[in-house]
């Protein structure tokens, strides 16, 4: 009798164990998560999911009127210990005529390489601007030259608007760059149109910007055949906390449902 009691006892302690490895394995995040961190004081050590990284504004490039300004990041950052991270430089146009000079080329390609390589962590250098028509010629030839500077085994990424993914013939096809991360937020002007294409499902997307997806803490969620099966960068506009975390971690869950 007591040996049948521990048997049940057993078989219910395994029973028991079963239903709490599957919720815990149904908790996992199972696509790479990166958080996007900008320029404010960051407490991050609480998000410890191992398919979560860290892209971090390491600095800031402003064209203005006088001179460029290059400004690094001033805030502390703690996220959990050995992880890897993605360097973010943001470059901003503020001059009246808007337009960068070819002597601007070697030096925001040098003020990018140095940023992204200053810390042993940093596994990608990542790109952010937002380029008018006007400066694209530019900008394409900064990737060139950023790409040449970079060690070979760091990882070269770009930001893009959404309306540079509706195209076929996206101007950044044929750079040498490992990931274009189309911002699916901040739309602009046109983003009642495009949120009513993308909640349908219905708004094309260029090959070259389906290998990741960039969406944000305060705007709605893309249609669930864009974010599927690929890398999600999440942008928050405030102080990251574990419920804005748990609630963007459910919503991505939900997708697999």
């Amino acid at each position: 009798m007591f040996r049948k009691i521990i048997v049940v006892s057993i078989v219910c302690l395994l029973i028991y164990l079963g239903i709490f490895l599957s919720k815990s394995k149904s908790n996992e995040i199972n696509v790479p998560i990166t958080i996007w961190v900008w320029e404010r004081s960051e407490n991050l050590y609480f998000l410890k999911d191992k398919k979560v990284s860290f892209a971090y504004l390491s600095g800031t490039v402003t064209k203005t009127n006088e001179n460029l300004v290059y400004y690094s990041r001033q805030q502390p950052l703690r996220i959990p210990d050995n992880r890897k991270t993605i360097a973010v430089v943001r470059i901003e146009e503020k001059s009246d005529n808007h337009k960068f000079e070819d002597n601007d080329l070697d030096k925001i390609s040098n003020y990018i390489v140095k940023s992204c390589t200053e810390k042993d962590s940093n596994i990608s250098c990542q790109i952010d601007f937002d380029a008018t028509e006007s400066q694209i010629g530019f900008y394409k030839n900064l990737v060139i030259n950023v790409r040449e500077k970079l060690p070979k085994e760091m990882k070269l990424s770009l930001t893009a608007l959404v309306s540079w993914c509706t195209n076929n013939e996206s101007w950044f096809k044929d750079l040498p760059i490992d990931e274009v991360v189309p911002m699916f937020f901040r739309l602009g002007k046109d983003q009642n149109i495009y949120w009513q294409r993308i909640k349908e499902g219905k708004l094309d997307i260029s090959n070259v910007c389906q290998k990741a997806i960039g969406i944000a803490t305060d705007e709605p969620m893309p249609n669930k055949i864009y974010m599927k099966n690929k890398p999600i960068y999440i942008f928050n506009n405030k102080y990251w906390t574990s419920k804005d975390w748990g609630i963007m971690k459910l919503e991505i869950q939900k997708i697999y449902e």
